[in-house]
């Protein structure tokens, strides 16, 4: 007969307890996901440097992000250090509290990371898209993420009061607290409805440009990474639910809301990169973007006044190859949409061009041309619809 149970647990069982530690799991995934942010985000300023595209505010966004999401992989980290991943029954007091306390950390860390990274993607999306009835969507979205974000903040920083109560769990039959588990699943379900809407913001907008199916699918995708990230959420969401169901042995059950946490806050970054990164690829691998499309329509708007607008000052063009003829070193993707009366061309250059107003065009970087006839309200010809940068041969 098994003698010294611990809480009336057999040694048999016990040693088959031990064995099953997420621990290692946990770690290893966390280190996987943030070096793999890092990596993102070193890439996007080296492209921002090597290209001569100047940084702007979604970059500074990113690195605030970077900061937080390496705070909270430590602090995730030190959670399964002090026992987190383990079942209940091998962790004692003081190491419950200590995990609890960087539970708290990391979660107001975690916050502050995952809002950053949400500004960042909508900054980038008020520079792409300049039509305001694109831009409002933005501003709206923009308000509810930063709202979350303070009112997550808020939340669980004062989760108990006193503060320590939270990990203190000596304190807590005397402390307010609230209900932890109901506020993980409110915020975390906010979470992934933002997730899904920035995801989808870019799509309306670039499927109305007449542009080749395939390539709208392409920009689709990469702007709308975001839907991974939604799943993930779902998945964390899930986890909290099984944590919820397992009152006795949370530390065991505390895994797997951590690693999907990190993972969750990691990819959002990686993919609030990635269109940063596709000019890069383009200059290191040139058969990266060896497509070259163009889309002509007839069809103009007639409206007076003109406007200019840039698509992408940080973002970078899908397609593109060396020109033959004239010695060329660009290629474009033109295409015309009617939104808000105005007629857009896209335009892409693979290497730097001086336009005919002395704007430069950036290698990699997508404008937006509204071309209009201002000496008549006559439709413009097919062939002053056609503006080709110079040094730039014509496609057709």
């Amino acid at each position: 007969m098994d003698s010294n149970p611990v809480n009336g647990i057999p040694p048999s069982v016990l040693a088959d307890l031990a064995r099953e530690d997420q621990g290692p799991k946990t770690i290893g995934l966390i280190a996987t996901f943030l070096a793999l942010a890092f990596i993102a985000v070193c890439l996007r300023f080296v492209a921002r440097i090597r290209l001569g595209i100047p940084i702007g505010w979604e970059d500074y966004f990113i690195l605030v992000s970077m900061t937080c999401s390496i705070l909270a992989s430590a602090c995730q980290i030190m959670q399964v250090h002090h026992g987190f991943g383990k079942h209940q029954v091998f962790v004692d007091l003081p190491s419950t509290i200590l995990a609890l306390k960087y539970l708290y950390f990391g979660i107001l860390c975690y916050g502050i990371s995952f809002t950053f990274i949400k500004i960042s993607i909508l900054t980038q999306y008020e520079r792409i898209f300049s039509v305001k009835a694109t831009r409002i969507p933005i501003y709206i979205v923009m308000g509810i993420s930063v709202a979350g974000g303070i009112a997550a903040l808020f939340t669980f920083m004062f989760a108990c009061v006193p503060v320590d109560a939270f990990w203190n769990v000596l304190k807590q039959p005397e402390a307010r607290c609230i209900d932890l588990e109901k506020a993980e699943y409110g915020l975390g379900t906010l979470n992934t409805v933002t997730d899904l809407m920035i995801a989808a913001l870019p799509v309306r907008a670039i499927w109305r440009l007449q542009i080749v199916r395939s390539q709208k699918i392409a920009l689709v995708m990469i702007l709308s990474l975001g839907w991974f990230v939604s799943i993930v959420s779902i998945f964390r969401i899930t986890s909290l639910a099984e944590l919820a169901h397992h009152p006795d042995d949370q530390s065991f059950y505390s895994a797997a809301p951590i690693y999907w946490a990190s993972t969750e806050m990691n990819l959002a970054m990686v993919c609030a990169c990635a269109p940063s990164l596709k000019p890069l690829i383009s200059r290191i691998v040139p058969g990266f973007a060896s497509r070259d499309m163009t889309v002509e329509s007839g069809q103009r708007s007639r409206t007076r006044g003109s406007r200019l607008s840039s698509v992408g000052r940080s973002f970078q063009k899908l397609n593109g190859r060396d020109g033959s003829k004239g010695g060329s070193n660009s290629s474009r993707i033109t295409g015309n949409t009617e939104e808000q009366g105005m007629e857009m061309t896209v335009v892409t250059a693979l290497s730097p061009t001086q336009r005919s107003d002395q704007e430069e065009v950036e290698p990699g970087r997508i404008i937006i041309m509204n071309e209009i006839d201002q000496r008549s309200d006559r439709r413009m010809s097919d062939a002053s619809s056609r503006r080709i940068l110079p040094g730039q041969s014509e496609t057709v």
